[in-house]
């Protein structure tokens, strides 16, 4: 680990903690497992908790008070392997050492991803001003991970392989159909300030299952995950993500419309777009549009207004779309408010 805090060397989290209390301006609260490494450019904390004897959870928020970047690397002395959660906000651009793959590089940058990288990563954060990232990171030897995976009876062919193999250093998805629900509640838990009898039990079983469920989707050969993507597709995607970001009170436009906009067909587009987004087309619509209700019922608007606004038949129907996607009604939302 370099003292400069515009580099760190990333390593085994006991290795790691035991580097950064010796490094002057970080504070080391061992009562919270908390570590604070401010600087005038970036806002840092690392919270760490030890799942099991070979894993860790690290979380790691960094908040950038001026346009800056830092670099990370490494620790090839140490065989260790990170899944990273990872939620992005404003403009954050990673950029990595060994650009082999374009669109890799792509992925990393968007804002809610997830990637499982070995010791021979290396890459650096370019950070626009007040952006930030919160990474839940599990770091675990080989030795931990043999015991939860045979990997005699792994298709030989799975991407992940690689990575344990050091074919490649790292991978990443766009994909909440990892962890959507049983992230936020770990997100919740772990930032409580009071923590129950039970906190280090439950945040071990939210973390198997966040790992569990990663290797679970990435070891089946015939998960859309493991079907590589090229960049024209990838480009395809995010063309349709913007048409529908723009054009969600419209209703939905329809797959072939949607496909048509991607440059690519039906059946590729529904592939891909689940790939690259966890979910349908139509589910990201759907989200888009709640998201906006949300927004506007907050605001005091009337349920009728948005759900006409959002082109929907009638109000009830409205509220049922608004019901599964937030588990209350929209009328709820301003006494939620206040």
């Amino acid at each position: 680990m370099a003292t400069p805090l515009s580099s760190w060397q990333m390593t085994y989290p006991e290795k790691f903690i035991a580097a950064a209390s010796n490094i002057p301006t970080v504070v080391h609260d061992d009562k919270r497992q908390v570590l604070v490494a401010d600087s005038s450019q970036l806002k840092t904390t690392f919270q760490y908790e030890k799942i099991e004897e070979g894993c860790y959870l690290f979380v790691v928020d960094m908040t950038a008070q001026e346009a800056t970047e830092i670099a990370l690397f490494g620790d090839r002395s140490i065989e260790y392997y990170c899944l990273s959660y990872q939620l992005i906000r404003g403009g954050v651009n990673k950029v990595p050492a060994k650009d082999n793959d374009p669109l890799q590089a792509k992925t990393m940058s968007l804002p809610r991803i997830c990637s499982f990288y070995n010791n021979e990563f290396d890459y650096k954060t370019l950070f626009e001003k007040e952006a930030g990232v919160r990474a839940f990171i599990f770091c675990f030897t080989k030795d931990w991970l043999s015991k939860g995976i045979d990997f005699s009876g792994v298709d030989p062919e799975a991407t992940f392989l690689k990575v344990i193999d050091k074919k490649m250093e790292g991978l990443a998805y766009f994909s909440d159909s990892f962890y959507k629900d049983t992230f936020d509640e770990l997100d919740r838990l772990l930032t409580q300030a009071q923590r129950s009898p039970v906190y280090p039990l439950v945040v071990r079983k939210l973390s198997l299952t966040l790992i569990a469920d990663f290797f679970s989707i990435v070891a089946d050969p015939n998960s859309v995950l493991n079907s590589p993507p090229i960049n024209h597709e990838f480009d395809g995607i995010e063309k349709i993500k913007l048409h529908i970001n723009r054009n969600f009170k419209n209703g939905f436009p329809g797959l072939a419309a949607l496909a048509y906009i991607g440059n690519m067909s039906v059946a590729s587009m529904r592939r891909h777009f689940t790939r690259q987004m966890g979910h349908s087309a139509f589910d990201y619509f759907r989200d888009v549009q709640m998201r906006y209700a949300f927004e506007q019922l907050q605001k005091g608007i009337q349920v009728k207004h948005i759900a006409n606004e959002l082109n929907f038949k009638s109000s009830a129907n409205f509220g049922r779309a608004f019901k599964k996607a937030y588990k209350i009604l929209p009328g709820e939302v301003k006494s939620l408010k206040n």
